[in-house]
C-alpha cells in the first residue's frame, strides 16, 4: 500500500509499505481520511510533544513513521471472526490504547499512561513502520473504532479526534453553565473548543488569535467576542468586558510564556487556566497572579468516553467542523500538504486534510 513515511525530521518520502494485517484484537481500515495535527507538523519537525506533554519529557522519535491520528474510514477486514458484522461500517478512530495495568489506568485516568500505544507516533509496535493514517489502510483496535451512523464527510470525521480533546480540555476547565471563558488561539483545536464550552452553558467566550482569518471564523461558530492580540492588549479587553472581575476559565492552546501569563492575567479569582500545548521555555511567573484560588494546569488528550461526547456534539450540530477544514489534498500530496500545514498564513489554511 502508498503511505507517507517520515524518515527522519523534515525527510517525508511516499513509499510503498506492506498492507498491515490485523491481528485478534483488530480490524483493518481503508482509510477515508486523515487530518494534519499541530502535533504531526512537530513530529515532522523531529519533536515528540506527545512525551512532552503527557510525561514532561524530551523524548526522542523512531525512524520511518507512518504519521497521522486524526483517521477516519471504513472497516475492510476483521482480525477475527466476531469481528466480521463489522465490515463496511463508516468509523471515526480513538487513536490510543493504554496498558490496562498501570496505577493511572487502574484510577480509569487512561490519558496519563506511560506505556500507552497511539496510533501514528509510537515506537512500540510490534512492525515497522508504527502505523498511522497518512496510508491507504490502518490496523486500528477493534473497540476504538467508532461507528458512525449519520451521514457525516470522512473529513469531518478525522477530526473527532481533536473534538474529543477539546471535550476533555473543557472538563479540565470546569466550565459550568453561566461561566465566561477566554480561548487563546484560534486554530482547529480552539475554534472546537470555542463551540464545546459553548455546548457546555458558557455565557460567554472570547476568541484570541493574531491572525484575521481565524477570528472570523470564530465568530460565525458563535464566538461573543475576538481579539486580534497583535493590535489590541487581550487582558485589558477582557477586563473591560467583564467590569474588571475577568473570566471563570481560560483555555490556552498556544502555550508560550507571554500567553501563560496573560490567561493568569484575565482569570477571575478562582479562575482556572488550561493549557493544550507546553514547551521547555521557561515562564517568568510572579506568584500573585496565582492568588485567589486560580489555577494553571494542563489538558492531555482525552479520556476514552469524551469521544462518543464528540461524536454526540458533531452529530447533533452542536460543533460545526467543515468552516475551518481549508485544504483537502490526496495522499500522493502529502509533501505539499506539509508544506501548506507549516505556513499556514501564506496559504490561508486552518486544518489540512489528506485524502489517499
Amino acid at each position: 500500500m502508498l503511505a507517507a513515511v517520515l524518515k527522519r525530521p523534515f525527510t517525508l518520502e511516499l513509499e510503498d509499505v506492506p498492507k498491515p494485517t490485523p491481528r485478534g484484537d483488530e480490524v483493518l481500515i481503508k482509510v477515508g481520511a486523515c487530518g494534519i495535527c499541530g502535533s504531526d507538523v512537530r513530529y515532522f519537525q523531529g519533536k515528540n510533544p506527545w512525551a512532552l506533554h503527557t510525561l514532561g519529557v524530551e523524548k526522542p522519535n523512531p525512524p520511518d513513521m507512518i504519521l497521522g491520528h486524526e483517521v477516519s474510514g471504513t472497516i475492510v477486514e476483521a482480525g477475527d471472526a466476531k469481528f466480521e458484522d463489522r465490515i463496511g461500517e463508516k468509523v471515526g478512530v480513538i487513536a490510543y490504547k493504554a496498558c490496562g495495568r498501570c496505577k493511572f489506568c487502574s484510577e480509569g485516568r487512561h490519558n496519563l499512561c506511560a506505556n500507552v500505544l497511539h496510533i501514528g507516533h509510537d515506537e512500540a509496535w510490534g512492525f515497522k513502520p508504527s502505523p498511522g493514517g497518512m496510508a491507504e489502510y490502518c490496523a486500528v483496535w477493534e473497540d476504538k473504532a467508532v461507528r458512525l451512523d449519520w451521514p457525516v464527510s470522512f473529513e469531518e470525521a478525522s477530526q473527532l479526534d481533536g473534538l474529543a480533546v477539546s471535550v476533555h480540555a473543557a472538563y479540565r476547565a470546569q466550565v459550568k453553565p453561566g461561566d465566561r471563558v477566554a480561548v487563546i488561539g484560534s486554530g482547529p483545536i480552539g475554534l472546537m473548543i470555542l463551540q464545546t464550552v459553548k455546548a457546555f452553558g458558557a455565557s460567554e467566550v472570547f476568541a484570541i488569535d493574531i491572525w484575521d482569518k481565524p477570528l472570523d471564523i470564530a465568530q460565525k461558530l458563535g464566538a461573543d467576542h475576538t481579539v486580534d492580540s497583535s493590535k489590541e492588549d487581550p487582558v485589558n479587553y477582557i477586563l473591560s468586558k467583564t467590569r474588571g472581575w475577568g473570566v471563570e476559565a481560560v483555555v490556552n492552546t498556544v502555550g508560550s510564556p507571554e500567553t501563560v501569563v496573560d490567561g493568569l492575567k484575565m482569570l477571575a479569582r478562582g479562575g482556572c487556566q488550561v493549557l493544550l500545548a507546553v514547551t521547555s521555555d521557561t515562564v517568568q511567573l510572579n506568584l500573585r497572579l496565582l492568588a485567589g484560588e486560580r489555577v494553571l494546569t494542563v489538558s492531555s488528550n482525552n479520556l476514552y468516553p469524551e469521544y462518543y461526547t464528540a461524536v454526540s456534539l458533531l452529530k447533533t450540530g452542536r460543533v460545526e467542523i467543515k468552516p475551518f477544514i481549508t485544504h483537502v489534498l490526496p495522499l500522493e500530496e502529502v509533501k505539499e500538504a506539509f508544506r501548506i500545514a507549516l505556513n499556514k498564513e501564506e496559504y490561508g489554511a486552518l486544518k489540512v486534510v489528506i485524502k489517499p
